[in-house]
């Protein structure tokens, strides 16, 4: 039994930190989700402590699931440049960007790093959606995160763009289809 959980310590630790995110903004979507306008208030009272939790957690995972997501990519383009740059390939090809292979740098993700993203993801989802259909009747927090939200789904397009732009030619003539059409 004792070997069991030296084993899984890591992910049992992924799994209650997630499982703590899930529960602190769900509770905090419920709570303004279902909230119906008194009059009296602009946006429901959320406790101090959920809205600590909830800011504490979400900044979090915002960080690491970057993080990693950025030391991931930069890992493989280091090494698909240090493996372009020996084999007798010319000075011309040198500084061409190669393409990153996507496919390489998702199975460099270790299955709690894909799990977090997956839950930061969709959680960060129905708050925006939450937001949108509250307006102001929404709470400060549920719009900061909201805003945290697009900018990390803005930062991880931006990753996932670059990396399908790298490996374009720069200049129209490197082109292959415009090389073949050009006279002799």
């Amino acid at each position: 039994m004792g070997d069991f959980f030296r084993e899984q310590l890591f992910n049992i630790i992924a799994m209650v930190f997630l499982a703590l995110f899930v529960i602190v903004w769900a509770a905090v979507l419920l709570q303004v989700g279902f909230w119906v306008p008194d009059g009296t208030s602009a946006a429901p009272k959320l406790n101090n402590a959920v809205v600590c939790a909830a800011g504490v957690l979400s900044t979090s995972l915002s960080s690491l699931t970057a993080s990693a997501l950025g030391f991931t990519v930069a890992e493989v383009r280091r090494e698909q440049q240090g493996s372009s740059g020996t084999g007798g390939s010319s000075d011309k090809n040198k500084d061409k960007p190669t393409a990153l292979n996507t496919g390489e740098i998702t199975a460099r993700l270790s299955g709690r790093i894909v799990a977090a993203v997956m839950v930061y993801l969709v959680i960060g989802l129905l708050v925006l959606a939450v937001w949108l259909a509250k307006g102001t009747a929404s709470t400060d927090l549920v719009n900061a995160f909201s805003l945290s939200i697009l900018g990390w789904i803005i930062g991880a397009a931006g990753v996932v763009f670059q990396t399908e732009r790298s490996g374009a030619p720069r200049n129209w003539a490197d082109r292959p289809q415009a090389a073949a059409t050009e006279p002799d």
